[in-house]
């Protein structure tokens, strides 16, 4: 009686290439997602930015007082606190950036500029 073998693979072998692929897979997205790293920490500067201006505008119609001139820390620090619209509809109303700490500005400050004691959006920031 002849023994009959069939062709494939064994358990072990197929265990150990599904190991390889995810080895190299992960090397892989971890070198992608570094890269990119750059990227992704100014669009969140930036959207950050958008968000300090937009908060501004706001307050700016509201009357409320919350502009240092020429300190854009101290001014986007009074709308992180909070500040009190003076006229209008907004009378009474508080205006403050709940989604953004002390932390977030320095990135995103470098999309702001003051124009005439405004906040206004720079989307090519400053180079630092």
């Amino acid at each position: 009686m002849k023994k009959r073998t069939v062709a494939g693979f064994s358990m072990v072998e197929l265990l150990t290439v599904i190991c390889l692929i995810v080895i190299l897979s992960t090397v892989a997205l971890g070198w992608y997602g570094g890269n990119n790293r750059a990227a992704i920490e100014r669009v969140i500067a930036q959207r950050n930015a958008q968000e300090i201006v937009s908060m501004g505008v706001c307050a700016t119609m509201g009357g409320a007082d919350f502009v240092v001139p020429g300190d854009k820390q101290a001014t986007a620090i009074n709308l992180i606190v909070g500040v009190t619209g003076q006229q209008g509809m907004w009378k009474d109303k508080i205006f403050r950036l709940t989604n953004l700490q002390a932390a977030d500005l320095p990135g995103a400050l470098a999309f702001v500029k003051f124009d005439g004691g405004l906040l206004l959006y720079d989307p090519a920031g400053q180079q630092l």
